[in-house]
């Protein structure tokens, strides 16, 4: 059993997220670009909820931007995604536990300067995390065939509202 002697009521937290460097081979529609779920510390306490209010992400290279399509699913517990690289692969079970995703489109990108693109969404995402959990992971997939150039990465933060 836990216990919660500190703040109550909602607060709003800022939380950074890394897709490690990205692979130069050609990217699929529907590869995972990351190799393995995205840990998020989303509540104060196990098992309780909030809102994903904002996704802001910045793609950076010193090659061509893509921009790519990305769709971003949330899960209220650890998963081990397919391979970076490889097409996205949920099981029944991951299924069971998923919170749900938002989609960032091509159209979202704007161009940020000399190898910096920038894209934000406001998805108001609901999530709980599950009873034995404080946190939400996240599986970043890409939409679109995309090949990046060496060195890219995307970088980002989330903004939650937790209960």
């Amino acid at each position: 059993m836990e216990f919660y002697t500190g703040k109550t009521g909602q607060d709003r937290v800022l939380r950074a997220i890394d897709f490690g460097t990205l692979d130069t081979a050609a990217y699929a529609a529907n590869d995972i670009l990351t190799s393995g779920a995205i840990s998020i510390d989303a509540a104060r306490f196990l098992g309780f909820s909030g809102v994903v209010e904002r996704i802001i992400l910045k793609e950076t290279t010193s090659g061509t931007l893509q921009a790519p399509a990305i769709r971003l699913w949330f899960f209220g517990s650890a998963i081990t995604p397919a391979a970076r690289n490889a097409v996205q692969a949920f099981t029944s079970a991951q299924f069971d536990i998923l919170v749900g995703y938002a989609d960032v489109v091509a159209g979202d990108w704007i161009n940020g300067g000399t190898g910096v693109a920038m894209a934000q969404i406001t998805p108001n995402l609901i999530y709980n995390c599950q009873p034995t959990s404080k946190t939400l992971y996240m599986v970043p997939e890409i939409k679109s065939n995309e090949t990046f150039a060496s060195g890219a990465t995307i970088k980002g933060q989330l903004v939650l509202r937790r209960d």
